[in-house]
Formats: structure tokens, sequence, C-alpha cells
């Protein structure tokens, strides 16, 4: 009897756990992420769903309890009381770090942890960089308390039924027959609070049940999430599978023309020099011109006036390893996965500066302050055709550096004496430039927006930038010069709190090779940029399958596409509409043919991201 009551204690600790501290904690700590505050009827619908993922997480941990104590019935010299205590230590230390992580982390990513936390292990300057160390120690705290707290409820229980007390009498063979029964039964039941006792096993999709993605994930337990997160596969044809394959591709077809002819030539060169400026984090939120705060990039404004400025350009995911490729491969972001970890295929990928060094004999090179060993960077960087690498490791050790690696000032000032003394054989040439000062922690030598950390970031970039443009304008490379200014991504809603302004990105070119200044509405994508560009140089881009021509006469259907964790967001001339893959239900703007246009996309996306 001491035994069940164990096990019924064990599995009710742990339940009380994730209702009176885990949730709790969670809901509170990320609050402002919400766009409406949750009610009193919101909690408990919050809690009545997230029920059934805290059963199964119970129902997992409770698993191995159950088989040491089966296992003590046949082996009576086992001390099944001091490896019960040893497994719940350990056990409360799992559950104690994926909670603090699953809550300290959801503000910046805003979805549940899962194991793509484990890429950030790989490389821990790229995990770290964004925190200070009183954060790292808060939290480390934090994680501590609340093991101790799970660990002082699990123990306790052993300490009080004590089964090594109570051991098993001698079994004769019907003894040994009713603890396999009872062992069995329990089994049996543990495993269908696991799977479910629907047709399909559940998911933790199945506590989500708002509009508000907010308190969905605050439903759904964070170990679970993570525990499901790792029977996932990488076998992408299997996913998206949403319609038949030959109506996917009749579906397909007109949405990204790969032919066309520009309707306007904006260069007065087919083959410039070009800087790609792939800037981090920067979205329409800092720049006035494009209704974003004012003063905050003023150079940046001002440089628009004098170049290309393309208003309506939207990012293709969200976060720096999708938009690398969305911006060097013209490849649409990925929901549920990254390609940039899957290194295989990044040979496979199509490669602006590839294209450029193999068609037009171009001289590629990258240029990133931070470590290129964060998120394969290196390998991606080298796989679409840059034929140099320069990165932290190759800047001096007394340059200024933040956590996430060298300074833009820096870089930037680097880049122009590069720039400018290149001999006239390294021409024509093509250089990438990944900023990276204004990201978290967002410190920054630079004090001019001192009430606003993130303001004052973009600030010091922008002054950065403004410096350079106007040093390369003072210098013989400007006159065949083009230099393209994107975002990889938006700023986390955590601090900006607007999602349009978020997802908007500005797209500047300018430079002597600019015909002249304009201004350009189309809506198009990130990944646009890629094959607009090669338009304008003359060149085909056949293989960039996920990226338009927007000047081309082929553009007729303008369209945006966004991915974020399991999610898209499609817009167009109609409307916007914001869906949930997990859910399977749009939590914004509802609307069926935008809706299967999106899932068209997907599914092909999924079916050549399996074939590359």
């Amino acid at each position: 009897m001491a035994h069940l009551i164990y096990l019924l204690l064990h599995f009710s600790i742990l339940v009380l756990f994730f209702a009176l501290v885990q949730r709790p904690a969670f809901i509170a700590y990320n609050r402002s992420v919400s766009e409406v505050p949750p009610t009193r009827s919101d909690l408990k619908d919050i809690y009545r769903h997230g029920l059934r993922t805290d059963l199964k997480v119970a129902a997992y941990l409770t698993g191995l309890p159950l088989f040491l104590l089966w296992a003590a019935a046949h082996f009576p010299a086992l001390n099944a009381t001091q490896w019960l205590i040893g497994y719940d230590l350990v056990a409360a230390l799992l559950v104690g770090l994926l909670t603090v992580a699953d809550t300290a982390l959801y503000k910046f990513w805003q979805f549940k942890i899962e194991v793509s936390v484990l890429a950030y292990l790989r490389t821990p300057q790229g995990a770290f960089a964004s925190v200070s160390a009183t954060y790292i120690f808060t939290a480390l705290g934090a994680v501590a308390l609340t093991s101790l707290i799970l660990a002082a409820g699990l123990v306790l229980a052993a300490h009080i039924t004590d089964p090594s007390a109570h051991p098993f009498p001698a079994l004769q063979w019907w003894g040994h027959l009713l603890v396999a029964i009872t062992a069995l039964t329990i089994a049996a039941v543990l495993f269908c609070i696991i799977r479910g006792l629907n047709r399909r096993p559940d998911t933790p999709v199945n506590a989500f049940y708002s509009n508000n993605q907010f308190f969905n994930h605050a439903a759904v337990n964070p170990i679970y999430n993570f525990i499901y997160s790792l029977s996932l596969t990488d076998d992408f044809s299997n996913q998206f599978q949403e319609f038949p394959a030959e109506y996917c591709r009749e579906k397909f077809a007109p949405l990204f023309p790969t032919q066309g002819t520009p309707r306007q030539q904006l260069l007065n060169t087919e083959r410039p020099n070009v800087v790609f400026i792939i800037w981090e984090s920067l979205c329409a939120r800092f720049i006035g011109t494009l209704g974003g705060t004012k003063g905050v990039m003023p150079h940046f404004d001002r440089l628009a006036d004098e170049g290309i400025l393309f208003t309506n350009c939207y990012a293709g995911s969200f976060r720096t390893d999708r938009g690398l490729v969305c911006c060097l491969s013209g490849y649409l972001g990925q929901p549920t996965t990254s390609v940039i970890k899957c290194t295989s295929k990044l040979p496979h990928l199509p490669g602006l500066p590839r294209t450029l060094r193999d068609k037009a004999g171009y001289h590629t090179m990258a240029v990133h302050g931070g470590n290129l060993n964060i998120f394969h960077k290196s390998d991606y960087y080298w796989a679409v055709g840059h034929d140099t690498l320069v990165s932290q490791k190759d800047f001096p050790r007394t340059a200024p550096q933040g956590s996430w690696g060298v300074h833009d000032d820096y870089v930037f000032k680097w880049l122009a004496d590069n720039l400018i003394a290149r001999p006239a054989s390294l021409q024509p040439w093509f250089v990438t430039l990944q900023t990276l000062s204004s990201h978290e922690p967002f410190k920054v030598p630079y004090n001019r927006i001192p009430d606003n950390i993130v303001d004052n970031s973009f600030a010091y970039g922008d002054e950065a930038f403004g410096k350079f443009i106007d040093r390369l304008k003072a210098s013989p490379v400007w006159k065949d010069l083009l230099v393209v200014v994107t975002g990889d991504h938006g700023v986390n809603l955590e601090y900006i709190g607007d999602k349009t302004h978020t997802q908007h990105l500005p797209l500047l070119m300018l430079g002597g090779a600019v015909k002249q200044p304009q201004r350009i509405d189309t809506l198009m994508n990130q990944t646009d940029i890629a094959a607009t560009l090669l338009g304008q140089m003359g060149l085909k881009h056949d293989d960039f399958i996920f990226s338009r021509d927007v000047l081309a006469d082929t553009y007729d259907y303008p369209f945006a596409f966004h991915t974020f964790n399991n999610g898209f967001i499609f817009r167009d001339a109609t409307g916007t509409t914001e869906y949930d893959n997990a859910s399977q239900r749009a939590l914004r703007g509802h609307d069926t043919k935008r809706e299967e246009t999106a899932k068209v996309i997907l599914q092909t996306l999924y079916a050549d991201l399996a074939t590359r």
C-alpha cells in the first residue's frame, strides 16, 4: 500500500507544482507580451486547457518510479527509497531548468521552449551574448529555487511513505503475477494519460483554445512541449501536405515567376560594385520616413531621399538564421525548422554572391563583427558563394566590443578602408555586411537617446552607417557603387509592441550606380531582393524559385509571406491573415483564399526542402 500511496503522491505533487509554481510564474513574468491582460475567466480557461499537458508530464515522470518499485518487489535488497530520492532530485533539477528557461526566454522568442534551444549550447557565446552576468546569476538562482521547491515535495513524499521500510514479503507465483498485473495496470493508465484517448496521439496543440497566442502558450506545459519536440524529425517531405501534388504545383506556378523583364532600369550600370548591408533587427519602427519614430535614425532618413526606397517590404521570418537565408538565397523562412542548421543542404541553396561570382566574375566577401560559428553562419556564407570571410577573430583584440562581438562603428570604418584601398583587379565586387550592435542587450558605446536603450542602439548604428556612406561618397568608390540596406528581421515585440512595424522592413538602394532617387511602394518580400537585384543586372534568377523580381512585367500578384514559430502571416491587397499551423486556424484576419495560397507556398517550400 505504501508503494501505491507514494506513486499517487509523486504524481499529485508534480501536477500541483505546475499549477501553483510553473504556470503562475510564466504568466506573471510574461504578461506584457499579451496584447490584452488575462482576466479571471481567461486564467480559468488557461488552467483548464493546460491541465491535460500537466497530467502528461506527471505521467512521464512517474514512469521510472513505477519501474523501480516493481523491481523492488523482485529484488528485496534494492533500497527503493534511496533510488527514488536520487531520481527525484535529478528530475526536479531538469524540470526547474526547463521551467525557468521557458519563462525567461519567452519574451525573446515568443514560443514555448523546444529542442532548438540545444543549438545555442553548441556556441556558448551566442547563448549568453544577449544577457548580462546579473541576469545569468538571477536565472541560475531561479533554477535553484524552482528545483528546490519541487525536490522538497517529491523527497517528502518518499520519506513519508518510505517504500524500503515496507518491503514486499517473499512472493509466491501468484504474488509475482499480482504485482505484475498491478504494475501493468498503472503503466497502462500512465500510457493513456500520455498518449490520450483519441484516435491520434495528443500533441501540445491540444491545449490551444484561443486566438490569443499567449493564452495558448501559457496553457501548454513547457516540459511536455520540450519532450514532444524531441520526437520531431527533419523529414520535410511529409510536412504541410495539404493538397494533391498536381493541384499544389498548378496553384504555386503563378505565385513566383522566375522570368520577366524589368519595367524600369534603376541603375546606370549593369555591373555595379555592391555592398549588401543586413542590419540586425532593423525595422520600420525606427525609420521616420516609413512612419516610425522620428529622430532615431536621421542619417537613414536623409539618405532615403537620395536613393531608392522600397516602402512596402516585409521580413520573411523572425530570426537571423532565417533572415540571412531570405536575403542571400531568396529562400523562404521555415516555420518549424531552420535550413541553415541542415549543413548538407546549404550547398544546394541558391546564392546571390555565388550567382554574381560564377555568372558575372564578381569577387565576393562577407564581413561580420561576431562569431560566425553561431548557427553555422560560416558554413552558410561559404556555401552561398563568399570567397573571403572576415569575422570577430580577424579584428584586433583592442577593437571596441560588446557581448556579440566587435561594434558596428569599428566594422564600418574597417570596411570603408578596405573598399577604398581595393585595386581595380578585384572589381567588380560583392560584399555582405552583417551588423550586430542593435541586438539585445542593446549596449553600445553611444548615448544620444539615454532613456531608451533600444532606440539608442539603432541611433548608434545609424551614426556609423551615415559616416560610412559619407566617406564612400568622398572617394572614387562611389561612382560605381550600389549599397543595399535592409534588416534581417524586426525587433522582438517585447521591446516595441507593434507587430506590423516588426515585420515591416526598410529596403534602401543608394550609391553612384543609382540613376535617380525614388520611392517604390510595391508590396514585396525580403526574399525578393535577390531576384530584383539580379533583374537589374541583366542576370537570370531561375534557381531562385521563391524570389520574385518585383520590377518585372510578370510581377502581377504582389503579396508578402512571413513565418513565425509554426505559423505564418500572409498579406496582399485584400488584407492580412495571421495563421497558427499547430491549431490549424487563423488568429487574425481569417480568409479562405489567403490561407489556401499560403498553405500552397508552405507545401511547396517543404517539398523543395526535402529534395535539396
